[in-house]
């Protein structure tokens, strides 16, 4: 788990810091957490050229994949548990 160092105070009607509550109820978290996780996921992700120099060096790593029609396949029988033989 990572060090929380900064204290940050964020002010919510009450109507809105109970719906909160609720959804952090719901994931079981606490409502620091819950806003920790929006605030990552909406502003910290990489994006732009950092995001896209990731999906450069995926594409660069030369996966072995078929076409469409026989991923599709495959992706079907292993969610059925079968092998190919």
């Amino acid at each position: 788990m990572r060090e929380l160092t900064r204290r940050l105070q964020v002010l919510f009607s009450d109507r809105k810091f109970h719906a909160l509550e609720r959804v952090a109820r719901a994931k079981k978290r606490s409502v620091g957490a819950l806003i920790r996780e929006a605030v990552e996921d909406r502003y910290l992700k990489p994006r732009g050229p950092a995001r896209r120099g990731r999906v450069g060096r995926i594409a660069k790593m030369n996966l072995p994949v078929a076409d469409w029609k026989a991923m599709k396949e495959e992706i079907i029988a292993g969610a059925l548990g079968k092998r190919k033989r």
